[in-house]
This record gives C-alpha cells, structure tokens and sequence, in this order.
C-alpha cells in the first residue's frame, strides 16, 4: 500500500507504523454499525411486539370461554329476533301506508303518470315493427358471370 493511502485510512495515522491501530480502528468501526444495526432490529422488534400486545389485550378483555360464548349467542340471537319482528311490522304496514297515501295525495301525480304511460303507448303503437326480411340463398338468382370468364 502507498504511504498517501495509508495515511488517509484511520484518520492520517501511518498504518505502517501502527498497523494493530488500524485494525482496531476498522474493528470499532464495524462494532459501532453492528451496534446500531442491532438496535434498530431490536427496535422493530420491540415495536412489532408492542403492537401484539395490543391486539391481544383487545381479544383478553373479551369472555371466551364456554359461559362467555353461549352468553354472547344469547345476546346476538336476540337482536337478530328484534329486527325480525321489526322488519315484518314494517313489511306488514307497507301495503296499507302506500293505499293511504294514494288516496290522500292529489290526483295530480296520478294523472300525470297517465298521461305519461298513454304517450308512451301511443309511440309504441305508432312505429311499424322493424321486421328484415332475409331470402334464402338457394332461391336468389345466381349472380351473372361474364362470357370471357366462362371460357
């Protein structure tokens, strides 16, 4: 090694002079990068496991055992049975709301929706239907092929 690249490793020091020193100077070097490599792998360790403790104290506080379970069935059973019988008390109102409001609303919008589906009738009625009619291919005439092809 040339004495200017030597004297640029380890800060100016010689390593011919001192070459133990330059060693040890590369081995602190690579200590402190292993420490903090080390730390930050512990760190994001220590976070990832934080974050499990956390999403375990979530599911602990919940009762799982057999009592706890059939208990939260019970307590689920019944809501779905409230909004059973709350959803045929709406079904069953339905028909009698809409007659109500049909015969207390204005005759207006009744009118005008018949008025309405008559246009649309009468457009019907008017358009003749769109119907092709496609001859078979057997009973078209042949298409004529000039004589100074035939020969």
């Amino acid at each position: 090694m040339k004495a200017s690249t030597a004297r640029k490793v380890n800060g100016g020091a010689d390593v011919r002079r001192n070459p133990i020193a330059a060693v040890q100077g590369r081995i602190d070097a690579l200590e402190s990068e292993a420490r903090g490599r080390l730390l930050r792998a512990l760190g994001a360790g220590n976070d990832a496991l934080h974050d499990l403790d956390l999403a375990l104290e979530r599911l602990s506080r919940e009762d799982w055992s057999a009592r706890g379970v059939r208990r939260h069935m019970d307590v689920l059973r019944a809501r779905a049975e409230n909004l059973r019988a709350s959803a045929m008390r709406r079904v069953a109102d339905m028909p009698g709301e809409a007659v109500s409001r049909l015969a207390t609303g204005s005759r207006g919008p009744v009118q005008n929706l018949a008025r309405g589906l008559e246009r649309i009738a009468k457009r019907l009625e008017e358009r003749a239907p769109a119907i092709s009619v496609v001859v078979d291919r057997e009973e078209r005439d042949p298409p004529e092929v000039p004589a100074e092809h035939l020969e």
